[in-house]
């Protein structure tokens, strides 16, 4: 196998998880043990490494005390806390814990006004819509490695370690790129003025 299947089948592997619908979500407030467990098995796929954790109790905590989300009531996770956690879980990795809480804020206060908030609802069910939009988008359509492949210029060296090297720097500007566009949008529509 060359380095460039090598590369096509990590991208389908990459473009392969699954979503969480609403009608997935228990309809019943769980405890954290229970969050933790549903979350780390319907995001598994999301896992580097077997033994990685999705969320631990330590970050839900975290997010509590960030004020991510209403606090539980009587230690217990309702379905729209879940859907925050989801949503926390893709942002945690791209956005300060500032900027989720800003991003979020609209939310949360909906939440606090009333405990069924249309405004999560509709949010999750757009993010779900756009998930699986991603999915099924082709693989080159992301990164066309076929044209940025015609700018290398790797010379005599390990070729194939070179254009790895160079992809993962090519992804890693791409998404840097995004992280400052959404972090505009971020400093442009939820920060006050």
């Amino acid at each position: 196998m060359n380095a460039d299947d090598k590369i096509f089948n990590a991208a389908k592997e990459v473009y392969d998880f699954e979503t969480i619908e609403i009608n997935d979500i228990p309809n019943i407030d769980l405890y954290m043990d229970q969050v933790t467990t549903f979350i780390d098995t319907k995001l598994s796929c999301y896992k580097r490494n077997f033994d990685d954790k999705v969320l631990t109790k330590t970050m839900i905590n975290n997010y509590a005390k960030g004020k991510l989300f209403p606090p539980p009531q009587k230690k217990k996770y309702t379905r729209s806390h879940i859907m925050l956690l989801i949503i926390i879980y893709h942002l945690k990795s791209i956005l300060s814990i500032n900027d989720i809480y800003l991003l979020l804020s609209p939310i949360n206060t909906e939440l606090s006004e009333n405990s069924n908030s249309k405004m999560l609802e509709n949010v999750y069910k757009n993010f779900l819509k756009m998930q699986k939009s991603v999915q099924s988008a082709t693989l080159n359509s992301a990164v066309d490695f076929e044209e940025i492949k015609k700018i290398f210029e790797v010379g005599d060296h390990d070729i194939d370690k070179i254009e790895n090297i160079l992809y993962v720097l090519t992804l890693s500007f791409f998404a840097n790129t995004e992280k400052r566009l959404a972090e505009k949008i971020i400093d442009n529509s939820f920060k006050n003025k």
